[in-house]
């Protein structure tokens, strides 16, 4: 990819860029989110847009850094045309992404709101809907040509109750919104909706994705990992698409695992794959992270390990005896139970291992009832 000239500018008390100034003071009455971005303290880099047919639009994007160059938000000033009868409105706003190039908000000056199609402007509901169309980057928009959201007048439309033509007859002067669009966007803001949710999703968002791309190396992961929640969420993110860091961080990533923060322990779930757990050590460090864990993680762990083609002799051990001690459920020895089956398949003289087959018998004269009969039927099963 080639490289852009990189600007780097220390933030100061005012910022004025791509002709937009903001004025934080009275923001709450039409801005959304409310969060004022522009005046984050940090370092901000600008990286310059080639070739963008963006041509209304500032043609930078503006990253801010913190101190050790990590990123907090991506963003681009835009100045839009929302639909093409030349009626409508501009829109002028700032969209930001967040340090992994998801979509994190948007910014607008006090003097420039969002409105609709009779022009009145953007209510705060409105501005909670279109930041939720705006973060589903799975939306029914995504499939949609401009022409599709839009019907003839002379066509008409199967709506018998005259306030409900009224909702489908937004964003147009000669044309009137599809019915089956009413729920994924917002009334008399269809066009709106449409042109900012592939403005978010377009030539900005691929550039951002590059930039990222170009700085992802093992400082910067660990720079990351060493960081603040959300660092360590991005980080894990980078991870996630780049199982290549897994091996070379695992003494930091399998800690946060056992982290009592759920999204960060899922998380880092999300970025251990069977190729890691192929071997005996890495299965036994896996399953020892359970003595910590909340109680959902270690169902998980579990759950991970049964996508495992071949799991130890000395793994099954461990898992039978963090049952026993009672670091896993009742509810957990059922999938243990379920592992055990699955390496039969392969290796049919599991049961032959000693400590495995008493650790069975064990649990098969157990007190309670249910972990008893559960195992003795398990035991009847196999033999």
């Amino acid at each position: 990819m080639t490289k852009t000239k990189l600007v780097i500018l220390i933030i100061s008390s005012s910022l004025f860029l791509g002709g937009y100034n903001y004025s934080p003071d009275n923001s709450f009455k039409t801005a959304f989110p409310t969060r004022d971005f522009l005046h984050m303290e940090g370092i901000r880099v600008s990286h310059v847009m080639e070739n963008s047919s963006d041509s209304l639009s500032d043609n930078k994007i503006v990253e801010l850094q913190d101190e050790k160059g990590l990123t907090i938000w991506f963003a681009r000033y835009f100045h839009k045309d929302i639909c093409i009868t030349g009626i409508c409105r501009m829109v002028k706003l700032w969209i930001f992404w967040d340090g992994v190039g998801n979509y994190l908000g948007i910014q607008l000056d006090e003097k420039d709101p969002l409105t609709k199609s009779d022009h009145s402007p953007f209510e705060s509901q409105d501005y909670i809907r279109l930041d939720e169309i705006l973060a589903d980057t799975v939306s029914i928009l995504k499939e949609l040509q401009y022409e599709d959201l839009v019907v003839e007048d002379t066509l008409q439309l199967s709506v018998d109750d005259k306030s409900e033509k009224k909702l489908f007859e937004v964003d147009g002067y000669s044309s009137a919104t599809l019915p089956s669009l009413k729920e994924y966007v917002i009334k008399d803001a269809v066009f709106t909706c449409y042109t900012l949710w592939h403005t978010v999703y377009g030539e900005t968002k691929v550039r951002i994705d590059d930039l990222l791309n170009d700085k992802v190396d093992s400082r910067y992961i660990d720079k990351l990992l060493n960081g603040s929640e959300n660092q360590k969420l991005f980080a894990l993110e980078m991870v996630r698409r780049n199982n290549s860091f897994v091996f070379e961080f695992d003494s930091q990533l399998l800690p946060l695992i056992a982290s009592q923060n759920k999204h960060i322990s899922k998380k880092t779930l999300s970025v251990v794959t069977p190729h890691y757990l192929s071997s005996s050590e890495s299965q036994l460090r896996f399953i020892e992270l359970m003595d910590n864990s909340l109680p959902e993680t270690k169902y998980e762990i579990i759950y991970k390990l049964q996508l495992i083609d071949n799991i130890s002799n000395d793994a099954i051990i461990l898992l039978i005896d963090k049952y026993i001690t009672g670091k896993i459920s009742v509810g957990g020895l059922n999938q243990i139970l379920k592992i055990i089956s699955k390496q039969m398949v392969t290796n049919k003289n599991i049961l032959n291992n000693n400590e495995i087959e008493s650790r069975l018998v064990q649990l098969s004269k157990h007190s309670d009832p249910y972990t008893a009969n559960l195992t003795k039927n398990f035991l009847k099963s196999i033999r």
